[in-house]
């Protein structure tokens, strides 16, 4: 029975057994480059061409098949001539490149990487002058000994390093990686091994090399579908994070307008309850009570609703990093991203906050939503020297509103560069607080001719919404706080972007405790 098998092996290349090996390397080919297509993730392009060369390799060989004749023809015998060595050059580099990608080296292992390059770049123009000169004189064997003493040594350091540095990862496809990896490295050196021992290449010996192309096609298909497996798995964790987000500001707004049912239901209890001698007196109290309570509820409402947009896009940004496996990233963006929901519900419990972490805030929303962009965007904070930050008073959270619809509005359709500048001063005599933002995108009429074309697409915080709060601050501290909005544009009229003037009266941390 062993014998039999072995004769069947042995004569894989009349039985049929190699033309299906070469026809499931071809169909890998398609189905991996669609799958390259769909998910833009090299490791699928790099495995469909290896794929490709791999198989257009061993179909010379196999008999009996619609290329067989074309292989022996005269024609066929000078393109196997010109393709038999440079096919052995690509699908090697082209298997190496897909361990590297799917595995993540380029980040963990740079050393490797590197190693990997030079050794295949600064190797290449020797191998294909050797292979020049042997298409020239066919009984040049520089292209072989180039081959069996440079090549072969130095697939054997990289398998033996990679093979290592694979074991050390904590990732579940490492195992059918390493499997996949040894059956392919056995067969071939135990093929090149042979093929040095007779001095000849005896294709009674092909079989070894199909099992292990075999082998390791079905690990490493393994491998591809259970990596796509886990990135569909923290695609939906992502989006669960983002619902889940989303139901807690939800929460946060019905508790908050509860608590304002409440308040409004006690303060009508005790006006009913109230001596008629004192009904008037405590009347006006209990209403400007109420009317200070209702703004102050109001205001804490509007702190705590932040944009779903950005959350949503924040946690996208921090998911596909986790797909690219970007794990540093990934967790450098995370980190900063909760540094500033941490700032936002810290602030929305306080009426006036410092300069300072208004700034803090604004800068940190600043920088996560520039990494959304594919070239960044180009920003800057400007403050006066005479103006101490930390001593200074601003309503919390009252710059994010003009500073995201700068972003969302002007800057996030804008071709080229995207700028967007911020600038605090004091003003001359009054000593009013002057901040400027300003933007260099599509301007206010363009932004809102794309709104009316998507009613999906509005404004987080109305500036309405913005101006409400400043009127009430107005009211509360006998102050002038406002703002004016201008569209910037050039002697033609075209828009140049938009500017934002925000003035507030300087109030300092010592008269004002929270």
């Amino acid at each position: 029975m062993l014998k039999g098998l072995m004769d069947f092996f042995k004569e894989s290349n009349q039985n049929g057994f190699g033309f299906f090996v070469v026809s499931v390397l071809f169909y890998l080919f398609v189905f991996f480059l669609i799958q390259f297509f769909q998910h833009k993730k090299r490791f699928y392009l790099f495995y469909a061409l290896y794929a490709l060369v791999t198989g257009l390799t061993l179909i010379k060989y196999v008999d009996g098949v619609f290329f067989s004749d074309f292989a022996h023809s005269s024609a066929g015998r000078t393109f196997v001539r010109w393709f038999h060595y440079p096919s052995q050059w690509m699908a090697s580099f082209l298997f190496t490149l897909f361990i590297l990608e799917i595995m993540g080296f380029k980040k963990d292992y740079p050393k490797f990487v590197k190693f990997v390059h030079w050794g295949y770049f600064g190797l290449a123009p020797f191998y294909f002058t050797f292979w020049a000169m042997y298409l020239v004189n066919p009984r040049s064997y520089l292209i072989d000994y180039c081959e069996v003493f440079v090549l072969l040594p130095l697939n054997l350091i990289a398998f033996v390093w990679g093979f290592c540095l694979v074991l050390k990862q904590n990732r579940i496809i490492k195992w059918y990686i390493l499997l996949g990896m040894s059956s392919l490295f056995v067969s071939y050196l135990i093929i090149s091994l042979y093929s040095i021992k007779t001095k000849t290449a005896n294709t009674e010996t092909l079989y070894i090399f199909y099992l292990g192309v075999l082998f390791e096609s079905l690990l490493f298909a393994l491998a591809i579908g259970l990596e796509q497996k886990m990135v569909y798995k923290e695609k939906a964790h992502v989006q669960k994070k983002y619902i889940d987000q989303l139901e807690e500001n939800h929460t946060i707004k019905e508790s908050i307008n509860r608590a304002l049912s409440d308040e409004l239901v006690q303060t009508k209890a005790e006006i009913e309850g109230l001596s008629s001698e004192a009904q008037k007196e405590r009347t006006e109290k209990l209403a400007i009570k109420v009317e200070n309570k209702f703004a102050q509820l109001r205001l804490d409402a509007l702190r705590s609703q932040m944009n779903p947009h950005f959350i949503f896009n924040a946690l996208n940004s921090i998911k596909s990093y986790f797909i690219e496996n970007n794990q540093e990233k990934a967790i450098y963006y995370l980190g900063r991203f909760s540094k500033l929901i941490r700032g936002i519900l810290e602030s929305s419990r306080k009426d006036l906050i410092s300069l300072e972490e208004e700034l803090g805030i604004i800068k940190m929303y600043v920088e996560i939503e520039s990494d959304r962009f594919k070239n960044g965007m180009e920003y800057t904070f400007e403050l006066d020297d005479s103006i101490e930050a930390q001593e200074l008073l601003v309503p919390s959270l009252l710059l994010q509103p003009f500073v995201e619809n700068a972003i969302w509005h002007g800057l996030s359709t804008r071709k080229g560069k995207k700028k967007l500048g911020l600038k605090v001063e004091l003003l001359e005599p009054s000593n009013d607080l002057q901040i400027t933002i300003e933007d260099n995108g599509i301007g206010r009429r363009a932004s809102q001719l794309r709104n009316s074309q998507n009613p999906l697409k509005s404004q987080s915080l109305g500036l309405s919404i913005v101006n409400d709060r400043l009127d009430f601050y107005s009211k509360k501290y006998s102050g002038d706080f406002h703002f004016l909005v201008e569209d910037l544009v050039d002697s033609s009229g075209k828009a140049l972007g938009t500017k934002v003037v925000v003035t507030l009266p300087r109030l300092l941390m010592e008269n004002h405790k929270s």
